[in-house]
């Protein structure tokens, strides 16, 4: 587990204006923060640059107090989730939660312990020897998870991992996160643009629009003290449309 802050984050890759303007955030350890915001808006970038897969244009990101600039992105004990599950298709279950830990060069007895004990906590023991092209989506997307934490990282960072997965798979998925999360505590950052997933996940909540962070706060609070318009449209507004349709369908049943 671990503290992370940054510290003036900015990011451009083109002139003009930046990806992500002057960024101050500050998860505490063992906290679990959800970044939400519309597409383009600088929240997936903010996870590249805390995994090293880009580079600031200024400012800092801290891991328990140390500047990782330096660290390549291998070296800092970071596990990230995409939305696309990036697992290797050739691969079964097994292999591919095993891959880092193999990568690590770690005695195979000790392997197989480490993937035993992440199988059986994602419900995946089963599915060990299944190549993962024979998977659904939402076991594939336990497989990613399942390869994160058999690493036990420092830090999760999780990119739009639901958005892939239909509405039901969405809702099953969520509640394991969470689940996992109160069992592991590791400090986890969740990027979406879907507010029910920051209102259901989050301890506190980052709305992020234009590249800049307009309100952080814990999801009572954004809900019911939006700081400006941009959070009272794009967060709030929706779901209260979205709770008032939830209402008229029970209301006909």
């Amino acid at each position: 587990m671990a503290t992370l802050v940054l510290n003036n984050i900015s990011k451009a890759f083109t002139k003009g204006t930046p990806v992500v303007r002057e960024m101050n955030l500050r998860v505490a350890d063992g906290e679990f923060i959800v970044i939400v915001g519309p597409s383009g808006c600088g929240k997936s970038t903010t996870l590249r640059l805390i995994a090293g897969l880009e580079a600031p244009d200024a400012g800092q990101v801290l891991l328990d107090g140390e500047d990782i600039a330096a660290i390549s992105p291998g070296g800092r004990n970071i596990a990230m989730v995409f939305q696309d599950y990036a697992l290797y298709a050739g691969m079964s279950v097994f292999e591919n939660i095993a891959f880092p830990l193999r990568m690590r060069k770690l005695p195979k007895d000790e392997i197989q312990q480490k993937v035993a004990e992440t199988a059986a906590l994602l419900d995946l023991t089963e599915l060990l020897p299944r190549n993962v092209r024979k998977l659904s989506g939402g076991e594939k997307q336990r497989v990613a998870m399942g390869r994160a934490i058999v690493r036990q990282p420092r830090l999760f960072l999780m990119d739009e991992p639901l958005s892939n997965l239909d509405a039901r798979l969405r809702g099953q998925i969520r509640k394991e996160i969470r689940r996992l999360h109160r069992q592991l505590g590791i400090t986890t950052v969740y990027v979406t643009h879907d507010q029910i997933e920051a209102l259901t996940l989050a301890d506190r909540i980052i709305v992020m629009g234009d590249g800049v962070v307009h309100q952080t706060g814990t999801p009572r609070e954004i809900y019911r003290r939006p700081a400006d318009s941009f959070v009272e449209e794009f967060f709030c507004a929706q779901l209260k449309e979205y709770i008032a349709e939830r209402a008229a369908v029970l209301k006909e049943l």
